[in-house]
């Protein structure tokens, strides 16, 4: 399980990474690893505007929408599933009910 690092302690780190101080320097310091601090870098780099991706800010949203989507297709295979059964029992569900 991850370890989760208070926020702000994560933009102090950032902000000393993004006026150019050493990585490793600041792992040996905060006792984090040199990873996690080249991914908080690299996300800091896209927020604020000096490299290409997705900011942290627009992932909440990214993240909901494909949510939806998954939910609508899952709708959508049960509707099909429903009328596939209307159709194979010789059933119209727009036709009379009289015989």
């Amino acid at each position: 399980m991850p370890k989760h690092y208070p926020a702000d302690l994560r933009r102090t780190i950032c902000e000393r990474m993004l006026e150019g101080e050493d990585v490793r320097v600041l792992a040996e310091e905060y006792s984090i690893g040199s990873g996690t601090l080249y991914r908080w870098r690299r996300q800091a780099l896209i927020d604020a505007g000096r490299s290409v991706g997705v900011a942290s800010y627009q992932s909440d949203s990214l993240g909901d929408a494909r949510r939806r989507i998954k939910d609508l297709e899952a709708e959508l295979a049960a509707v099909k599933l429903a009328s596939e059964l209307f159709t194979m029992g010789g059933v119209d569900p727009k036709g009379s009910s009289r015989l």
